[in-house]
């Protein structure tokens, strides 16, 4: 296949499944980080499954995978900003004294509510990049599998 049509094609699948991934993971952020975290690999395979069947005239796994991970690097940022404004809207909705009061009972420390919520912070973006790489993972194994199945 054409490798400039094979990229435009992933590149309008990865907005399309980042906007969708987006919300969606805005929306499931609201539950919690972790919630994102799952939230990541199943958009990520759906991402990368419909980009690879989009593209897809007798193409190889390789193919799959490129398209996936074109995909996947467009929709991916989308989905990572939404999940942690998801994230942070919750904890704000709790507040950094709850914050620091379940911190502290959890860890026999005495937290400040500025403490708590730098920690809350680190959490947010350690979750960020996980979701990151298991996005980028399930989009391009998906993505690879589609074109074998054929």
């Amino acid at each position: 296949m054409n490798h400039g049509k094979l990229w435009r094609e992933a590149a309008r699948a990865g907005v399309r499944w980042g906007i969708t991934g987006g919300v969606v993971g805005f929306v499931v952020s609201l539950l919690g980080a972790l919630a994102g975290v799952i939230a990541a690999g199943f958009v990520g395979v759906i991402c990368g499954r419909r980009v690879a069947r989009s593209t897809e005239h007798g193409g190889r796994p390789a193919d799959g995978a490129r398209a996936g991970l074109a995909a996947g690097l467009v929709a991916m940022p989308v989905f990572v900003v939404g999940s942690a404004a998801g994230a942070l809207l919750s904890a704000s909705s709790l507040g950094s004294r709850r914050i620091a009061a379940a911190l502290s009972d959890a860890t026999g420390l005495h937290l400040t509510p500025g403490e708590a919520w730098q920690i809350f912070l680190l959490s947010i973006a350690l979750a960020a990049f996980f979701e990151a790489v298991i996005f980028l993972v399930a989009s391009v194994a998906a993505g690879a599998l589609a074109c074998r199945r054929g």
